[in-house]
């Protein structure tokens, strides 16, 4: 009889251990698929999640700036664009208020880049000589706004 009751408690003992591996193992399959859902979806959407500087931000930024990675958003200055010759490296200042930022980039920008109400976002360094290395440039459309101007104006 204590046979039986032995082989008993072992059977119920490996039917509860399988029981509650085998639900461990569904709890970690269904977390690794999450974090994977997440990954995928953070990754298809960069742009989104990272956050931007204004010109007069990154300017009372209080920490070292020098060979940091930023996202900046400002307004070109009127007449600051200026191309080297027989090169595609241009040098141009972006404004808020009255603080300024200088940056260079090598490369075509966007053709909206000119226009006087769109707000330019910068992606790059900030060099150690005060220059903001532009790795890219995006230019929001101004024309998003333009029909929510005119329907203010009564």
């Amino acid at each position: 009889m204590a046979a039986f009751y032995n082989d008993y408690l072992q059977n119920l003992l490996l039917l509860i251990r399988n029981t509650l591996i085998g639900k461990s193992r569904f709890f970690l399959i269904g977390f690794v698929l999450l974090l994977g859902i997440g990954y995928l979806v953070s990754a298809a959407f960069p742009g989104n999640t990272s956050y931007y500087f204004t010109v007069r931000e990154l300017d009372e930024f209080s920490g070292e700036k020098g060979g940091r990675n930023f996202r900046v958003k400002g307004e070109l200055v009127a007449q600051s664009f200026v191309r080297k010759e027989l090169d595609t490296t241009a040098e141009f200042m972006l404004f808020e208020g009255d603080h300024t930022l200088r940056a260079t980039y090598s490369g075509v920008v966007p053709d909206l880049f000119f226009d006087e109400r769109s707000e330019i976002i910068l992606q790059g360094v900030y060099g150690p000589d005060e220059i903001f290395q532009v790795e890219t440039v995006s230019v929001l459309c101004p024309s998003k706004y333009e029909g929510l101007e005119e329907e203010e104006e009564p």
